[in-house]
């Protein structure tokens, strides 16, 4: 039996493993780039050949502990590496990994080259030569501290590139195996089965469009560059085993061909098509894949198609300009498959999983998967008659009139009186806790009973009176959608006698929970703004227009913490929204203030934070920046410092700069050092964020002294949800 390992992209090990198991390996194990297996031969060659999604096979020639590093090159020495090329036969070496000093993967492959170099001389007195672009033998070392493992590459290049590609200059095309991952993750092989259709609608290259034919046609995607695979120039190569399962795979293309059903794309680019075309030529599937010119908007089916599977995988908005744009193509192809798609399942993989609201499809799953430096997700649908026969209930008038007519005498249920009792029991100790601390706005519910996904705010403002908002959460998978939708109506049905609050009063929006960008987005025009006063500060509020109201709650006791430090200092407020931390801290006698937000919308509403309590806006600035642009140039030569800053980003952003997007737990590093730069002596850092699964990297920021202030910034209203924020401080050691 051999050792193998066979390398994939981020977040495809798990599916690779299975794929794997199918053809027979054994002992096969996930790890985080890759899958170990063992197996004959045999069982290695059909991974080059029938692998959609791995990118190299190797085949494990020498494993050991190291004393030292000197050992590396000794114990390669020891090899027979006649028994895999001969001295006329040029080699590469790559490296990976780190230990025993090695900390270059150029120099660890020096050592493995010099190894190979000193067997043939003590053999043959002859040197290999090293040839990096066309070798005969390429040989992979990976060094986990002390642990060497070295071996053979049967591919010689990534097996994602089909060859269907071959001469194409495609702009940043989604990867073969990425994209055949996503229609395994979709379902596909079985919707091909029973002849439903695939269709594309924005197809772009046709990436999606052949990886499916392929997969329908039981193709094995090493076919066509199966002669240049280095396995055939290897010395232990079995050539007639190679031709035999080469053959097989031949003919189990042509019996696949014969049931393969329609597969159809779309896109509003002709020179998008021009290379799909070619592609598809490429691939031999110019029969079986049609393609049109036609955008979103314009959507429709043509010719005789059977539902099945549509599957796209839009624009991300990578640009912060391009946003706006982005969320109406996303609009629109939630629209195109409402109108024409209904009992097709559909799969949308994105880049800015926060753009999948706009579809307005309410995914029965989502899946994470990385395509280069980027997490994404794949949202799977069934597109149901019920998406446009369903009301929307918006609040107010709506609300109740749309929960009268869905269900008469709801809040007689035992179930609305269930969740009545929880209302009553949570409000009772928080009105008092309320007015102790003279705490005008909180949280009374947020999903304590997972069958009644909400959450509840209470704001008290000082002209409109008492204001109700409710959001809606994504029901747990264990929850029937039916019977979520009764109870949430049944929710909604006691909140005015709970509360006695008029109709109009309480504000209901249907959204996932949020992170990043998202939160800020406008959902409607009124324009209707309150003011509500927290720790002595007049903050305007809006419930209508935006998923979020000017006021992050959860982040109460951080804002009266930074107001705190910052008195009689100055103080850097980075993403400051609407600014309320620095209004707060103005109030409380902060001698200067700097803040920075990317949205002039939000800025303006900043301005008013400031004007509706006296701030003298000279002293206390705001400004209109990209605030990773910003600061990074600003660190690299600070042109003033501050007392205190506080750091509040999304959790994720699109941006031009951190590689094109910002993800918190990725960048969060670079901002703080960045962020730490421009302090006075003696400065303070608040760091916070709303990622649940956020993990600071305290290792990574070495001389920074680190102090945890979650707990003592969490209110007494969020203590059944500490996940909901984490924050620090951070001073210079």
């Amino acid at each position: 039996m051999l050792k193998c390992f066979a390398t994939t992209s981020g977040g495809l090990s798990e599916l690779l493993r299975e794929e794997l198991m199918a053809l027979g390996a054994k002992n096969v194990k996930a790890q985080p780039r890759g899958v170990t297996f063992e197996g004959t031969q045999e069982l290695a060659y059909r991974a080059c050949l029938w692998s959609r999604l791995a990118n190299r096979v190797f085949i494990t020639v020498l494993e050991l502990e190291l004393d030292n590093q000197e050992q590396l090159t000794t114990e390669v020495a020891k090899l027979n590496w006649q028994n895999h090329m001969d001295v006329r036969d040029s080699f590469a070496v790559s490296f990976s990994g780190k230990g025993m000093g090695i900390d270059h993967s150029h120099y660890g492959a020096l050592k493995i080259k010099d190894g190979i170099v000193d067997y043939f001389m003590a053999k043959t007195d002859e040197r290999p030569q090293v040839d990096t672009v066309h070798p005969n033998l390429r040989v992979h070392g990976h060094l986990n501290r002390n642990q060497l493992t070295l071996s053979i590459d049967l591919v010689g290049y990534s097996l994602h590139q089909r060859g269907y590609r071959e001469g194409q200059q495609v702009k940043a095309p989604l990867k073969e195996n990425i994209a055949a991952a996503l229609l395994l993750r979709s379902g596909w092989p079985e919707i091909a089965k029973q002849g439903g259709s695939l269709y594309d609608p924005m197809c772009g290259s046709g990436t999606f469009l052949i990886e499916a034919a392929m997969m329908a046609s039981d193709a094995a995607p090493g076919l066509d560059k199966q002669d240049r695979m280095l396995l055939n120039q290897w010395k232990q190569h079995d050539a007639l085993l190679w031709q035999r399962l080469v053959d097989e795979a031949r003919t189990r293309k042509v019996t696949g061909l014969a049931n393969l059903p329609k597969i159809y794309g779309s896109d509003s680019s002709h020179k998008s098509l021009d290379i799909a075309e070619e592609a598809i030529l490429n691939s031999g599937y110019f029969k079986q894949i049609e393609v049109k010119q036609m955008t979103v908007e314009q959507g429709r089916i043509w010719g005789d198609w059977t539902p099945g599977l549509v599957i796209s995988n839009p624009p991300y908005g990578e640009r912060l300009g391009e946003v706006e744009e982005v969320k109406r193509i996303y609009t629109a192809l939630g629209n195109y498959l409402k109108s024409e798609f209904d009992g097709w399942q559909a799969a949308v993989f994105t880049g800015n999983p926060e753009l999948g609201m706009y579809l307005g499809l309410k995914a029965k799953r989502s899946h994470k998967f990385a395509n280069g430096p980027m997490e994404c997700k794949l949202f799977r649908f069934d597109v149901i008659e019920t998406y446009h026969r369903e009301p929307a209930i918006k609040g107010g008038a709506d609300l109740a009139e749309g929960v009268q007519t869905a269900y008469p005498d709801l809040s007689e249920t035992e179930g609305a009186k269930m969740f009545a009792n929880r209302l009553k029991k949570n409000l009772k100790p928080l009105r008092k806790w309320a007015k102790k601390y003279d705490i005008n706005a909180y949280r009374v519910y947020d999903a304590d009973m997972p069958e009644y996904a909400l959450s509840v705010d209470y704001y008290h403002t000082v002209e409109g009176g008492e204001w109700l908002v409710v959001n809606e959460y994504a029901a747990p998978k264990t929850v029937d959608k039916t019977k979520a939708k009764k109870r949430l109506y049944e929710a909604l049905s006691v909140l005015p006698s709970v509360f006695e609050l008029a109709t109009d009063h309480i504000v209901f929006k249907v959204r996932e929970k949020q992170k990043g960008s998202s939160q800020y987005e406008k959902l409607d025009e009124n324009k209707h703004f309150y003011t509500v006063i927290e720790n002595g500060t007049k903050l305007r509020v809006n419930f209508t227009d935006y998923l979020d109201t000017g006021l992050f709650l959860d982040h109460r006791d951080v804002r009266a913490f930074v107001a705190q430090k910052s008195r009689r200092k100055s103080l850097l407020n980075l993403f400051c929204y609407t600014a309320t931390v620095t209004a707060q801290a103005a109030t409380l006698g902060a001698s200067s203030s700097l803040s920075i937000d990317m949205s002039k919308t939000y800025l303006y509403w900043a301005k008013h934070n400031l004007m509706n309590n006296g701030i003298d806006e000279s002293k206390h600035r705001l400004k209109q920046a990209d605030v990773l642009d910003w600061l990074e140039k600003e660190s690299q030569a600070p042109t003033e410092g501050f007392d205190v800053i506080f750091l509040d980003p999304p959790s994720f952003s699109t941006s031009k700069r951190m590689e094109g997007t910002l993800d918190i737990q990725r960048d969060h590093v670079t901002l703080i050092e960045q962020a730490m730069r421009l302090l006075n002596p003696g400065g303070q850092l608040v760091f916070s964020n709303n990622l649940r699964k956020f993990k600071l990297d305290k290792e990574a920021l070495d001389g920074i002294s680190i102090e945890d202030i979650t707990r003592k910034t969490m209110p007494r209203d969020f203590e059944r949800n500490t996940k909901i924020h984490q924050a620090w401080v951070l001073k210079k050691a």
